[in-house]
């Protein structure tokens, strides 16, 4: 198993916000001011949506470039929709400055859903929590 590995410092700065350290850079996260948050960041499911939306766009330009499909600039959409089972629906659309066939369209389908976080939001996952 690939291990990756991210030490994230986070600290409580005012109700729910929070600031946390990962790889030397600053992230905020807050809630918006009707589930109790001050709204002065996006909430963690934002951040997950924006993980989603990168890692689609890198890899999906990384894999463009390689197969000579000219996109110019990607634009990602993704909606989130919690499921009955409390499960969550993810809804990303892609959009691309420059037209692509159907063929590439078809190809770039097949590589955003082999991004690193599309696979990890798609698997079955484990989180195990350890106190010390």
């Amino acid at each position: 198993m690939k291990q990756h590995v991210s030490l994230v410092r986070s600290k409580i700065q005012n109700k729910y916000y929070t600031e946390s350290k990962v790889s030397g850079f600053s992230v905020q996260s807050d809630e918006p001011i009707a589930l109790g948050g001050t709204n002065k960041a996006p909430s963690p499911i934002d951040l997950m949506n924006s993980a989603l939306a990168s890692c689609t766009a890198m890899y999906l330009l990384n894999k463009a470039e390689k197969e000579n499909i000219n996109v110019g600039e990607i634009k990602i959409k993704i909606i989130v929709n919690k499921n009955e089972d409390q499960s969550f629906r993810f809804e990303r659309t892609l959009s691309f400055e420059h037209k692509v066939s159907e063929n590439e369209q078809q190809k770039l389908l097949v590589f955003a859903n082999k991004t690193p976080v599309t696979k990890a939001l798609i698997k079955g996952n484990q989180v195990i929590t350890i106190i010390k």
